[in-house]
């Protein structure tokens, strides 16, 4: 698991950088801005779009670097820091749930409590836009204290929901600070039922 120097530097490199593509089509469904949770919101690239486009947010992470970093964004009334691991965090009720490469490092036995409650804290209609490590993941070693799933595994997580999209990766690239990798990641954008 990243040390909090690990997270600190992150910060630094990932600082300004643009909302990832996902999450800009997540909110895109929406007619107009409503309540979002950003889940492992980092240096708030993804915070401040939809800070931009009128949502209110709360921004969850559990890094102090993180916690400064989401304190200087402008448009702080629209906007609630809450500095919390993902897994002990108690949400409310939000139309968007945010988590961009956060979710996986929710260690594996509290993973799936933590994604439940997340799920179940959309509202009725809204969406959730997630990225799962998959099981080719470079990171999935043994006592990695991360989690890694199967396409199966994330489908079953949001059986019932409508998948708007669920892409799959698994090559090789490159971490925020250059360092090649192999990737395998699932990015998911589900609609709850109802409305």
């Amino acid at each position: 698991m990243p040390t909090q120097a690990d997270w600190r530097r992150f910060i630094r490199l990932t600082a300004g950088q643009p909302a990832w593509p996902r999450l800009v089509r997540a909110a895109a469904l929406f007619d107009e801005p409503g309540e979002a949770l950003d889940v492992g919101a980092g240096a708030g690239r993804d915070t401040e779009h939809l800070l931009r486009e009128g949502w209110r947010v709360t921004a969850v992470d559990a890094s102090p670097a993180a916690t400064a970093a989401l304190r200087r964004m402008p448009r702080q009334r629209n906007l609630q820091v809450v500095q919390v691991a993902v897994e002990d965090f108690a949400p409310t009720r939000y139309d968007l749930i945010n988590a961009q490469f956060s979710l996986p490092f929710i260690p594996s036995r509290r993973f799936g409590p933590a994604v439940r409650r997340l799920r179940d804290a959309v509202r009725p209609g809204g969406v959730m836009a997630a990225t799962f490590f998959g099981v080719n993941d470079e990171w999935n070693v043994a006592r990695s204290g991360m989690t890694f799933l199967t396409e199966e595994d994330v489908r079953r997580l949001f059986a019932g929901w409508q998948v708007v999209e669920l892409t799959e990766e698994d090559q090789d690239g490159r971490t925020a600070d250059g360092t090649a990798k192999h990737w395998h990641v699932f990015h998911l954008i589900a609609r709850k039922p109802g409305a």
